[in-house]
């Protein structure tokens, strides 16, 4: 069993979790911009213990909710730096690149999971792998051990329309949190991935226990941070349906629909059609992707390979595509 460091106590009931992070935008309210003050991560209580990161440890952190002005939805990213000598943070960050592959920027480099509940299980080899991001460290050869540092968290959080599409004004930063005495070791990021979850396999439950028979259904990002997801598989003839989850957590659902993601937000299949293309090739693409249990349904599908995309990036367009070479 993982070993769970905590990183503060969790204030209020997993009921008052739900609520305070339920979206209910039916009578359309106003955005309130929040203010830092409103969204705060709980101290740790362990801030002056002596930490080792490792692959078989967890972290678990929570926070309160922005105030929106309303019971906002929120999605929830967590980003670890390392604190300099002079009291400032060097983030976790990537690099941004044009077409050509030119480096033109950075932008804050998350860990893999979206949140749409106010705490988390994070990943100790995650924060590793960040704290030697800011380390510069892009391969393991690389990595120099520096030993116990004080280590920096924090949670950005952010309301979508669409998975990527962020309302404006919605995107604030917690302060951040410490861990005084927290040692990385020698691991680098690898690209991500998501599961496709449906018919394919027998709509197998997305849970710790169906890892191993949901290797196979993998897509995983075409470059490291970029979040652009990618796969190939075969599929059988037959009602092709299917969503996809960025973690292996159980099903989810509306209040915490966890690591799935779909067309829409409730439980349902939407009926979908393909755009031939070529003469050996259909394409289907949508902007329709949003943390829910909403699935594409392609009827009488006749069988073939079949290429997924998703992209996660914000304001992505199409934020899916899905190209089929029929049997």
């Amino acid at each position: 069993m993982k070993n769970k460091l905590l990183l503060g106590t969790l204030l209020i009931g997993i009921a008052s979790i739900f609520t305070s992070c339920n979206d209910d935008r039916d009578a359309n309210p106003t955005l309130q911009s929040p203010s830092t003050a409103s969204f705060t991560v709980n101290t740790p209580a362990s801030a002056d213990q002596y930490i080792q990161l490792s692959a078989d440890n967890t972290v678990h952190l929570t926070w309160s909710q922005p105030n929106y002005g309303y019971a906002a939805q929120a999605t929830y990213n967590v980003q670890a730096g390392v604190v300099q000598d002079d009291g400032s943070i060097k983030w976790s960050e990537r690099e941004v690149k044009d077409e050509d592959g030119n480096v033109i920027g950075y932008e804050p480099d998350f860990m893999s999971t979206n949140y749409y509940v106010c705490n988390a299980e994070l990943s100790a080899e995650e924060i590793a792998q960040q704290i030697n991001m800011a380390d510069g460290v892009k391969k393991e050869e690389q990595y120099v051990d520096k030993g116990y540092r004080k280590i920096a968290l924090r949670v950005r959080a952010a309301i979508f329309e669409a998975l990527t599409t962020l309302v404006p004004g919605s995107a604030i930063f917690s302060e951040p949190v410490y861990f005084n005495h927290m040692a990385s070791y020698k691991t680098v990021k690898a690209p991500g991935f998501i599961f496709l979850i449906g018919s394919p396999n027998g709509w197998k439950a997305p849970n710790p226990g169906n890892a191993e028979a949901l290797e196979d259904w993998k897509l995983f990002e075409t470059e490291i941070g970029n979040k652009i997801y990618e796969g190939t598989f075969d599929i059988p003839a037959g009602n092709l349906q299917f969503r996809f989850y960025t973690k292996l957590d159980d099903w989810g659902d509306d209040n915490d629909p966890k690591g799935s993601i779909g067309p829409q937000k409730p439980d349902k299949g939407i009926s979908s059609n393909w755009k031939q293309t070529k003469p050996d090739e259909w394409d289907y693409t949508d902007n329709n992707l949003m943390p829910g249990k909403g699935s594409w349904l392609f009827a009488d599908f006749p069988g073939g390979t079949v290429t997924f995309t998703v992209n996660l990036n914000t304001g992505a367009k199409p934020a899916v595509k899905f190209v089929a070479i029929p049997n």
